[in-house]
Parts: structure tokens; C-alpha cells; sequence
């Protein structure tokens, strides 16, 4: 595939921490031995979900096959980024408030009390979620490992590296009996980002509601 089909596909294909609040072991068994194809097979979109709150530890592990250290020799990750930039963070949205993920140590620290799940979308679903996910691209690492890439190929790096851990999550929320969507359009990327205040650069990529379905 030469760079300008590459490109064309990969459009196609686009659309400071207060405390350190839980840390969860990756090996830590989800609902039974669920095997791959399982997963697989469970892998759906969910838009409702019940009151109840989801588990730290469950949280944890979804977080963890998202954009955890799965090789700690090497910082190695659970989701590849394009030219190993591994530009994606993730937020936690609840109604305690709002928490960083740091991937290197799998722990959750605590940016704000604040809830912003109902900011965040004007899909209600959203704001009812017990758990959202905020998917952002550091943009001074994706600039960093792509040196010399236009604004369009970043922006389209930027997407893709969130979509690959989202679906990691997608399949661990089969594992674990939760449900989840991935959201693009409809998520009020400029009121997130200045409740996060992100620097010049980085931008929202996608939101992820998680819940138990109902």
C-alpha cells in the first residue's frame, strides 16, 4: 500500500495529579476464564446501563487493557500507537469526580471533584453512565514521535491510537459482564477540554460510557 492510499484508509478509519486513589493487579481474574473468542462473540455497543456504580478494581482492569504495561522490561503497552507515540490518556469521569489514569503503575489520580459526565455529551445516556472514559492525545508526544507529519496525518494518528484502545475495552467489558459505546460526534469535545485544561495541542479523541447494561 503506497503513503497516499495508506492515508486515504487511515482518514477513512478516523472519525497536575492531587492523589494517587486505587492500584489494581492486571492479572486479577474478570468474570471467569473467558476466552478470546468469547469476548469476541460478547462484543457489543450498550446505551443503557444501570444506577449502579461500577468497581474500582473492575475500572482498574478495563484501564489496564486499554493502555496499560503489559511488558514491564520494556514499558511495552497493551495497545500499539502509531509510531510508538503512545500520545493517548485517559480520564475517569464519575460522580466522585474526575481522575488521570496513569498507565505505567495502573492507578487512578485525582484531578477534580467534580462530575463532568453530563458536559460531556448531550446524549443523556452519557450523564446516567456510572463510568466515562475520556479519551485525549497528548500532542506534544504525537508531534514528537511523528516529526514532520502534517496536521492532517496527526490528527488521523490521534483517533486511531484511542479507537485501538477502545476496542481493547469494548472486549474487556465483555469480559467483566459491563457494557460500553464509543462516542465521537456527539461528545462536547471543547467543554471537556477546558474542564481537563488541556494544554495547546492535545485534543479530545473519544468518550467511552460504561456501565452495567440494562
Amino acid at each position: 500500500m503506497n503513503d497516499l492510499n495508506r492515508r486515504r484508509f487511515l482518514a477513512a478509519s478516523a472519525a497536575s495529579p492531587i492523589a494517587v486513589v486505587a492500584v489494581a493487579s492486571p492479572a486479577a481474574a474478570a468474570i471467569g476464564d473467558v476466552t478470546l473468542q468469547a469476548a469476541l462473540e460478547g462484543r457489543q455497543s450498550v446505551r443503557r446501563f444501570g444506577s449502579a456504580p461500577v468497581a474500582e478494581d473492575a475500572l482498574l482492569r478495563l484501564l489496564w487493557a486499554a493502555n496499560g504495561v503489559n511488558r514491564p522490561d520494556s514499558g511495552g503497552q497493551t495497545a500499539p500507537s502509531w509510531r510508538s507515540s503512545h500520545d493517548t490518556v485517559i480520564y475517569l469521569a464519575t460522580a466522585e469526580g474526575l481522575f488521570r489514569h496513569v498507565h505505567e503503575s495502573n492507578t487512578l489520580e485525582k484531578v477534580s471533584d467534580t462530575d463532568i459526565r453530563a458536559l460531556s455529551s448531550d446524549s443523556a445516556f452519557v450523564a446516567r453512565a456510572p463510568a466515562l472514559l475520556i479519551y485525549v492525545s497528548d500532542g506534544e508526544k504525537l508531534r514528537a514521535a511523528a516529526e514532520g507529519a502534517d496536521d492532517q496525518a496527526l490528527a488521523v494518528g490521534a483517533h486511531v491510537n484511542a479507537a485501538v484502545s477502545a476496542q481493547n475495552v469494548y472486549l474487556a467489558c465483555a469480559a467483566e459482564g459491563l457494557g460500553t459505546c464509543l462516542i465521537g460526534g456527539a461528545a462536547n469535545r471543547e467543554a471537556i477540554a477546558e474542564a481537563l485544561a488541556l494544554p495547546e495541542g492535545s485534543i479530545v479523541t473519544y468518550i467511552q460510557p460504561v456501565g452495567t447494561p440494562r
